[in-house]
This record gives structure tokens, C-alpha cells and sequence, in this order.
């Protein structure tokens, strides 16, 4: 059987800004694909050819055209050039149109709006179904902002519309629709009343398809809840990301978890992560991983277990333990730290001058000093103007600290007022992404045990890639979903840790 697909995606889809202010809604990724990915390969597995695919564009239309040459260079587009002052009912008309004028041998036309996201199995069953028309629906389903269907004694749709109340639905449609070639002629005269002789350009097109009810009869294929979701808002596209995510988070050994952001914000716990650790500290191994270095390794341990999570020392990741080994070289370095750490480098390195001496420091170590002024900020001046032969060194790269009450100042703002002092910039760091942090977790479990995840994409997930471990961008921190969007290395995204188990 000869069948024909249309995907209509010419809107802009506003209620998902910023977002959409960067690409079309059918382009952001979820799970690392593309929503329209999802419905493309969702037909091509259940047998549509890829030269039988259709997509009405409109807004941004040189971004479809780029993702199409590179992924389904047979798919044809159809671009609605009036998409800012018509509806996807006007969308439809052009793809019935050519349809009517180019491919007139067809038995199966499928149409479905490019915003949702389906199963492909689902796809593969309805696509196959035994009937010759049919919508796409969930029965005992109400959703109040999708669309609802009627049926008659006989199963048959009699109504379609957001409209319908809880106690006349039978499910609700998922905005996958198959009609036969006898149904799609029909509506196609009925889509060229509205467009052509009324003039009608704004219609949903669920309006014309009451009409073609009383034409033709269209039956409820139920999906039995297999996944599907409808992208409309913020809210939508997270629940996307969390029911179409591929991650197995039982098939690790060990987790490697940021600390602020991830499991804390400032000191207050982000509770849903912390019970994830909690619940689960008995089968997997957990690490701790800060660039934070005002603090000390065992102030973490005491944060954590305050929290609830029992924890040793040896589970702390700090870019203080690789700096310690590599200080080992020097006799006289500046230390830039608060007190607290200053105690901690003099315990570890006792035979070390770590006060500042213009003629014997052989290094400027810059820490998150929270206790740092100007005279600090002058002494490092004054060592990288004179001694150019003196190394540069800072533990980590962070720009500003999340905390409960906003962001504040971390050592890449120092870095920054130091750079524009003196033009000159760290030779070496140790923090997030380097990999001498994790290297031997690594050597322990192996990468494809273990996950990291963080909330920031510039450290957490660098390391990670760096790494070669799976990534969970985590939006309780510093990344939002605008930031995952413009960024084409998130794959596995959720508001916070402890939604990877549900």
C-alpha cells in the first residue's frame, strides 16, 4: 500500500521563548534528537518511504532546510511564507494541495503537528493498523489543553475539539491522524471551503474535521499509554526530557555527583537529590565533586552527613589533592586562600614558604579566597608584571558560586579583574573539566559504569565529555533549559537528580 505522510510545522511556537527565539520549536532536542527526528524516524520504521515525507514549514524555515539536507535530504518541504498571518489549517490546505497535484496514487495519507513526540512501536502500530482511517488517541485520558473526541455507539468520532468535557470524551487525540484516500479528498475540499471561498486563514485543522465525519467514518486507534507528549511550554519539554530519556541509571556502578548546584544550593540541600543519594548509597557508589576550594575536604563530609548521606573523606573530589601534589616542585610560592585553607596547604606541605616574598615566590597559587582584598590583588600584580618567568596557577575557573540567595563572586571573577591588571591569565588549573580530578574513579570502575551529574555545562558536563562518561545535566543549579537548548552535547536532562528513577 502506497501511504503519505505530512508533518505540519510552520508556527513559531511562543509559548515555549526563548527557545523559540533561536529555532523552530520542532528542532530542539530531547533525549539528543530532535522532536521532528522522533516523527520522521517514527514513519520510516513503520514503512514510509523517506521520499513520501512531507514537512510544512514557515518560521525559520533555513534551519529545517539544514537539518533535512543532513539527516532526511529526501524529505520535501512545503513552506508556508504566510505562517505570521495564517493557522496550520492554512498549512494543511498547501499540503493537500500539492499532494492533489503531485502525488495523487496514494491509499494512506498520515498527517500529524510537529511539536509531539511519539513511541516509535506506537508509530509503527497505528501507521499498520486496520483502519482505513482512524486518529491517534488515548482512551480514558482527559487532558484539559489537548484535544478531545466523541464517539457513537458504534466507535465511531463523531466530534473533535479542546473543548469537549470530561464526561462526553472518550480519549483524548494525540494529534496523529490517518485517512484513506476517499477521507483525504474529502477533506481536502472541505480544508478549500475554509481557505479558498470563506477566506477562513486563522482555523485549527480540527476544525474541518467534524465535516469529514459526516462524510466518511474515522475510528479511535488506542494507544494503550504508550508514550507521547504534546510540547507546548517550559513545563511540557521538561516532561519530554524526563519520558523519552534512554538513561539506565541502574546499569552504573558509581555515581560522581557536583556538590553546589547538584546536591546543595548554597548550604540548603535540594531535597529530591539528596534522597536520590540516600535511597540509593547501599547499591551504587557515590563521589563528591566540588571546584569550590574555600572549603575544606572534610567540611564537605560534614555538610553531607548533616544532610543525611553518610560519607568518608576519600569520597570528596576537590582540585585541592592534585594541587598539593603538583606544589610539591616549589620552595616559595604566593598562596591566595583564606585562612582555613592556608591551615590545610601548611598541614599537607610543611616545608613550603607559602607567604607572599617578591624575590623568592616561584608561583602565584590563586584559590575561591573569600577572604581576599587588595592587598592580594596588588601582591599578584605586582609578581606578574616583574617575574615573567613566575607560574600562574588557580585552582578551578568558576565564574560566581550559586548560593540560596543568588549567585556570587567565585575565582573567575578574580581571574577576570586580575586579567584586566595585567593582561595575563593562569598557566595551569586543576578543577572541573580536568580529568585528573576523576582519573583514578575512572581506573577504578571504568566509563561506561559511572555518571556524572552536574548543572553546569562549561565544567560538570566537559568533564564528563572529556571523560567519555554519560552526562546528567541537572536545572536545579546554574544551566536552564534555554542553555541545554543552545547546546547540542545535553542528552540526558531533568529538573533535578532524583528524577533519573522515576
Amino acid at each position: 500500500m502506497k501511504k503519505y505522510a505530512v508533518i505540519l510545522a510552520a508556527g513559531i511556537g511562543s509559548r515555549l521563548y526563548p527557545i523559540t527565539e533561536i529555532m523552530p520549536k520542532s528542532l530542539v532536542k530531547v533525549n539528543g534528537r530532535e522532536i521532528v527526528d522522533y516523527q520522521i524516524q517514527g514513519y520510516i520504521k513503520a514503512g514510509i518511504k523517506e521520499e513520501d515525507i512531507s514537512i510544512v514549514t514557515g518560521y525559520r524555515t533555513p534551519q529545517f532546510r539544514e537539518f533535512l539536507l543532513k539527516n532526511y535530504p529526501k524529505v520535501n518541504i512545503i513552506e508556508n511564507k504566510d505562517y505570521l498571518s495564517t493557522n496550520n489549517m492554512y498549512s494543511l490546505y498547501m499540503a493537500l494541495k500539492y499532494i492533489h497535484d503531485n502525488k495523487p496514487d496514494f491509499d494512506n495519507l498520515f498527517i500529524n503537528n510537529a511539536d509531539c513526540l511519539y513511541d516509535e512501536n506506537m508509530m509503527f502500530e497505528f501507521v499498520n493498523c486496520e483502519y482505513e482511517s482512524a486518529i491517534a488517541s488515548e482512551a480514558g485520558t482527559f487532558i484539559d489543553e489537548s484535544m478531545k473526541i466523541v464517539v457513537d455507539k458504534n466507535k465511531r468520532i463523531i466530534d473533535i475539539a479542546k473543548t469537549i468535557t470530561k464526561e462526553k470524551a472518550y480519549a483524548v487525540s494525540i494529534d496523529l491522524y490517518k485517512y484513506s484516500k476517499n477521507a483525504t479528498d474529502e477533506l481536502y475540499k472541505i480544508v478549500c471551503d475554509f481557505i479558498e471561498i470563506k477566506k477562513d486563514l486563522k482555523q485549527w485543522s480540527e476544525i474541518a474535521f467534524p465535516f469529514l465525519f459526516k462524510k466518511v467514518d474515522v475510528f479511535p486507534f488506542d494507544i494503550k499509554h504508550k508514550k507521547w507528549v504534546e510540547v507546548d511550554n517550559m513545563e511540557d519539554l521538561l516532561t519530554a526530557d524526563k519520558k523519552f530519556s534512554t538513561f539506565d541509571y541502574k546499569s552504573k556502578k558509581a555515581y560522581i555527583c557536583d556538590l553546589d548546584g547538584t546536591l546543595f544550593m548554597g548550604n540548603e540541600p535540594i531535597t529530591p537529590a539528596i534522597n536520590f543519594v540516600k535511597n540509593n548509597s547501599n547499591i551504587f557508589d557515590f563521589y563528591f565533586l566540588t571546584n569550590n576550594t574555600s572549603k575544606t575536604p572534610d567540611k564537605y563530609v560534614q555538610k553531607l552527613n548533616n544532610a543525611g548521606i553518610p560519607c568518608k573523606i576519600s569520597q570528596i573530589l576537590t582540585p585541592l589533592y592534585p594541587l598539593i601534589e603538583y606544589l610539591k616542585k616549589y620552595k616559595s610560592i604566593y598562596l591566595v586562600s583564606n585562612k582555613e585553607i592556608t591551615s590545610f596547604i601548611k598541614e599537607n606541605l610543611p616545608d613550603i614558604n607559602i607567604e607572599y616574598d617578591y624575590n623568592t615566590n616561584e608561583a602565584i597559587v590563586l584559590t575561591y579566597d573569600t577572604e581576599i582584598d587588595y592587598s592580594k590583588m596588588k601582591n599578584i600584580s605586582v609578581l606578574l608584571n616583574n617575574k615573567k618567568n613566575i607560574e600562574y596557577i588557580a585552582t578551578h575557573a568558576d565564574t560566581f558560586c550559586p548560593t540560596e540567595k543568588g549567585n556570587i563572586p567565585d575565582i573567575g571573577s578574580f581571574i577576570e579583574l586580575i586579567k584586566l591588571t595585567t593582561s595575563e591569565t593562569p598557566d595551569t588549573t586543576f578543577g572541573k573539566p580536568s580529568i585528573n580530578l576523576i582519573k583514578h574513579i575512572i581506573e577504578k570502575y571504568g566509563e561506561k559504569n559511572l555518571a556524572i551529574a552536574g548543572d553546569r555545562l562549561y565544567t560538570d558536563m566537559q568533564l564528563a565529555i572529556n571523560s567519555n562518561i554519560d552526562f546528567i545535566t541537572v536545572l536545579s543549579g546554574e544551566t536552564s533549559r534555554f542553555d541545554v537548548a543552545k547546546n547540542n552535547s545535553c542528552k540526558f536532562v531533568y529538573k533535578n537528580l532524583g528524577e533519573i528513577t522515576d
